[in-house]
């Protein structure tokens, strides 16, 4: 009977300190997340604000929610912004109407979720504003986050040496000839410099980036807003590649799901 009862005193220590480790492991999880712990997308509705202008609204998947809250937050600040130019242009009209057929002057955006997965959130606001002329003028504006840390993510986060930058042009700039050749775009070959990894628009897809080129920027405006695929592999090191260009890095890149765009297909 001493020994069975010895046992049970065993077994009720070990059952003891295997609950002890896991609940000490669940508090430490829960307290410092990892990028395991926000795999799931966020949850994210569209929102009207005014007529032809909208906006995302996270509503869940984002574990703090300061950081949701101030995600939110900028999408709202770009959505008034807008709004206050159409108001401005709308005001504009009023008196050029007097003088000009064109018109009536707007100003409108729309948000496109360009990739949500694993705490990368990739979401792009198309603007479209029209004050005369023969056609109106669009720009697209993409916000890139590390949900876990809440920063903004740009190009120089993800192309982080000119070796890297370097790779990245060379393959823009061969897609950007084998297309012209094949007559799908009309791209000024001699006016691409290279990214702008400061200021350069960019989203997330499973296996690299898309760049972003506005109307102009590398081809006419009948081209419209061009996005160019650059694959992970063509810029980063196998290892680099292998954990979706630093992606477990604090405030670096990410991986992930994209979805189509509105203005073009990204080629690659």
């Amino acid at each position: 009977m001493q020994h069975a009862g010895n046992r049970l005193s065993k077994l009720a220590v070990s059952l003891l300190m295997v609950l002890s480790v896991f609940f000490t492991s669940t508090a430490a999880l829960a307290q410092h997340p990892t990028e395991h712990s926000c795999t799931m997308p966020a949850k994210i509705k569209i929102v009207k604000l005014a007529d032809h202008i909208f906006y995302p609204v996270i509503t869940g998947g984002v574990e703090q929610p300061k950081i949701q809250g101030q995600i939110n937050q900028t999408f709202l600040d770009h959505a008034r912004k807008v709004q206050e130019l159409d108001k401005k242009y709308k005001k504009q009209y009023e008196r050029d109407r007097f003088i000009s057929a064109a018109g009536p002057y707007y100003a409108q955006t729309q948000p496109t979720i360009r990739y949500n997965q694993r705490c990368r959130l990739s979401v792009s606001f198309v603007d479209e504003s029209y004050t005369g002329g023969a056609h109106g003028m669009h720009l697209e504006t993409v916000y890139n986050y590390n949900l876990h840390s809440g920063k903004r993510l740009s190009l120089s986060n993800i192309i982080k040496n000119k070796k890297e930058r370097d790779k990245v042009n060379s393959y823009l700039k061969k897609q950007m000839t084998q297309l012209k050749q094949q007559g799908r775009y009309d791209f000024f070959l001699d006016s691409f410099k290279g990214v702008d990894v400061k200021n350069g628009q960019f989203y997330f897809y499973d296996e690299g980036i898309v760049i972003v080129f506005q109307e102009y920027e590398v081809a006419p405006y009948s081209n419209g807003i061009i996005h160019l695929k650059v694959p992970f592999r063509e810029f980063k090191t196998p290892h680099a590649h292998h954990h979706h260009a630093g992606c477990h890095e604090p405030g670096s890149g990410g991986c992930g799901s994209s979805t189509v765009p509105q203005h073009s297909q990204p080629r690659e």
